[in-house]
């Protein structure tokens, strides 16, 4: 179980904050499979339990995507399907489990770093969406400062029922609702005696989920949430976020003054050789496969020229 303070990357957080904006906060072992390091460690963590079972399934034999029923056969222990192809097919248990977010253990990983009152636990105002964190000491506020956690904040329908679970639990001071909800999707979003906050925004890391006493004390007292935009470079180089939600982290020199060049030069629609970005020859081999991966999609070359295409 984690205790908040076990160590994650960058893309097990973000997997986690978009888990928790799906309409039920479900992870199927097919979407596991694709995303197979972070869905371990949310696993390992306690952050994501065993829920249910699919009853569904593509098939694995026919090369096919069209979804088969399952049926329990005691010839093969499990759950199983048809094919024409190969006959009783077995769906392994990996595949077929949902695990679902303990939203118990993700609000004690947003609080670990918080001045919460000893034995605080969460309280459900709304199921599903909508909880009492308890009251925080920030700065040197001599009052307490109440806190509620809220996902899917970009629709509507929620909004209004945070609105009024707000309206109907007045409070003397001004409550913080934190969210897993993006800053770019929270659009016009207003609680009455509240601040709304973006959890990524407040983080005391960007790998991490630990809210930062000290950032959202900052966020409070008026300091504007983070730059916003297509691309948003850290002042040292290391943390690029794509769209609002892709986020890539660089280590070496090399990666920080090529990730440096190539988003100075995207607001004037600028393309740069590979040769004055690396000495390796390629975007590949300076970023390494699997960070690659992630950069791919939104880093082209046209005419052999180099730079963001969003």
């Amino acid at each position: 179980m984690s205790d908040g303070r076990m160590a994650l990357d960058a893309e097990t957080s973000q997997l986690l904050l978009e888990i928790l904006e799906l309409r039920r906060p479900l992870f199927s072992g097919a979407a596991a499979e694709l995303q197979p390091h972070p869905t371990s460690v949310l696993i390992a963590t306690g952050l994501l339990v065993p829920h249910d079972h699919e009853d569904v399934s593509a098939s694995l034999a026919d090369h096919a995507d069209t979804p088969v029923s399952l049926t329990w056969s005691e010839q093969h222990g499990g759950l199983t399907y048809f094919s024409p192809a190969v006959g009783p097919v077995l769906v392994p248990n990996e595949r077929l489990v949902r695990h679902a977010v303990d939203i118990a253990v993700a609000l004690r990983t947003f609080m670990a770093d918080m001045d919460l009152r000893r034995g605080w636990q969460p309280h459900a105002l709304v199921d599903d969406v909508l909880w009492e964190v308890g009251d925080v000491r920030l700065d040197k506020r001599p009052a307490r400062v109440p806190i509620w956690f809220a996902r899917r904040l970009f629709d509507p329908a929620i909004v209004r029922q945070v609105i009024d679970a707000a309206i109907a639990r007045p409070h003397s001071a001004q409550r913080v609702i934190l969210t897993s909800t993006r800053t770019s999707r929270l659009g016009s979003v207003a609680v009455p005696g509240a601040t709304v906050v973006a959890l990524a925004d407040v983080r005391a890391s960007f790998t991490g989920l630990a809210v930062s006493p000290g950032i959202l004390g900052a966020r409070l007292r008026g300091v504007p949430a983070p730059a916003q935009g297509p691309l948003v470079l850290s002042d040292d180089g290391t943390h690029l976020t794509i769209n609002g939600s892709v986020q890539v982290e660089f280590k070496t020199e090399p990666m920080i003054n090529a990730i440096r060049r190539l988003v100075s030069s995207f607001p004037q629609n600028r393309r740069i050789p590979i040769r004055e970005l690396t000495e390796h020859g390629s975007p590949a081999r300076l970023f390494g496969a699997k960070r690659w991966a992630v950069l791919k999609p939104y880093i082209k070359s046209v005419n052999g020229l180099w730079g963001f295409t969003l």
